[in-house]
């Protein structure tokens, strides 16, 4: 796969419309060990283990327990919650992909993964995006298709449409986007982005995209180093023999460049964009601000689903994981996940708490601090481009919080 794919950190086109090569390389709990002192604890917690793989069996069955014992929302929401992602199914997105369970119904030419909602009377749909929608916008498909009712986009996306296409987003899902700049080991020490701006590499990266704007007007990189024509092959990576920087996400190219570019087959280093404090959120489940006022009972239901789905997914991928993988087989298109890339992925998302709870210790919830300062950072970009974006942008036009439920963490 490549780098910097459309779902979690979009290439904004700034002055133009957004276009996008066939890309690609685009969250958390911890475990304490104690040592058993006597032989009635060692058969107590091999007890607890036996009853937790139990319950993870049940919920691998069906879909989460919580949204399978819902009560109806017909009449409450829309017959159909559709929820489009902005790329080929991969397990970044198993929150969702949860709520239906592993065994939904899946249609190869449209992209969509389908079932009912638990015992609620209602259906969920999950619509693939990328190379399968066109590689339009999240936002734009809200905008153009009034089926959906919410879709899966970053901090940055809502900014650069706020005054043209605004979206309220309703849950926060990856806390921290997965973009990285990644490199070889053998050939470079970086510790921070701003270290690769201390040489001549050349960094390649998708055209557009708005948080290398920002690694430059803040001085982390140099703009004669930046190389925007990277198009999502190895085959640059490859040639540069190590020399050259390159986009990607987190949970995705460090495994495919060591475990399926033959050429390379060794590790590559990750930085995280996030750090270099461009702290965007991504895949927020948002909406158009008629849809939040319209289905504001819906959305008290169904937000917690989502919610515990996610969690409950992560804490089980497996069914998921390996549906998902079926999924992009039977699309038959260039994008395929392993249960290899799924296990790695979800591995990463854990590791660097990229899905978690927010600052407040809920899962799902934003920080306004932050999104202010993603204000602040793009309203220079895509003025520059002119780009007119929302008179007096606040946070408060961005989220709302309302609801997610605020008992519902990792």
């Amino acid at each position: 796969m490549t780098p910097s794919r459309v779902p979690l950190a979009p290439a904004l086109a700034l002055a133009s419309a957004l276009t996008l090569a066939a890309c690609g390389s685009s969250s958390s709990s911890s475990s304490t060990a104690t040592t058993a002192a006597t032989a009635t604890t060692a058969a107590a917690t091999a007890t607890t283990a036996a009853a937790a793989a139990t319950t993870a069996a049940a919920t691998a069955a069906t879909a989460s327990a919580t949204t399978a014992a819902a009560a109806s929302l017909k009449g409450i929401c829309p017959d159909t919650i559709a929820i489009q992602t902005s790329w080929f199914p991969e397990v970044e997105y198993g929150g969702m992909y949860n709520l239906v369970g592993p065994n939904g119904t899946f249609d190869p030419k449209k992209g969509i993964y389908s079932g009912p909602l638990g015992t609620t009377g209602i259906k969920v749909e999950v619509r693939a995006g990328g190379p399968l929608s066109g590689n339009q916008q999240v936002t734009e498909q809200l905008y153009t298709d009034d089926s959906l009712f919410m879709g899966m986009l970053a901090s940055d996306e809502q900014i650069q449409n706020s005054k043209s296409k605004p979206t309220v987003a309703v849950m926060a899902y990856f806390d921290k986007d997965p973009q990285i700049l990644f490199f070889d080991p053998g050939t470079y020490s970086f510790k921070t982005i701003a270290d690769i701006g201390k040489t001549d590499a050349t960094v390649l990266y998708f055209e557009g995209s708005t948080y290398m704007d920002y690694l430059v007007g803040s001085g982390q990189l140099k703009a004669s180093q930046i190389d925007g024509s990277y198009s999502g092959g190895s085959d640059r990576w490859v040639t540069a023999g190590g020399k050259a920087v390159q986009s990607g996400l987190l949970s995705s190219e460090p495994f495919r460049y060591e475990k399926e570019v033959a050429k390379w087959a060794k590790p590559v280093t990750p930085l995280l964009v996030f750090d270099s404090g461009y702290v965007n959120y991504a895949s927020s489940l948002s909406m158009k601000p008629d849809k939040v006022a319209k289905y504001d009972e819906c959305l008290k239901k169904v937000v917690p689903m989502m919610q515990k789905s996610t969690i409950d997914f992560f804490n089980n991928p497996g069914p998921i994981g390996a549906a998902i993988t079926k999924m992009n087989s039977d699309i038959g298109e260039f994008w395929q996940t392993s249960a290899e890339l799924n296990d790695y992925s979800i591995k990463m998302i854990k590791e660097r708490k990229l899905v978690t709870n927010g600052a407040d210790g809920t899962f799902g919830t934003f920080d306004p601090a932050r999104l202010q300062k993603m204000i602040d950072i793009l309203t220079p970009i895509f003025t520059k481009a002119n780009v007119p974006l929302a008179d007096g942008l606040k946070p408060s036009a961005l989220y709302t919080d309302k609801y997610v439920d605020k008992s519902i963490k990792f």
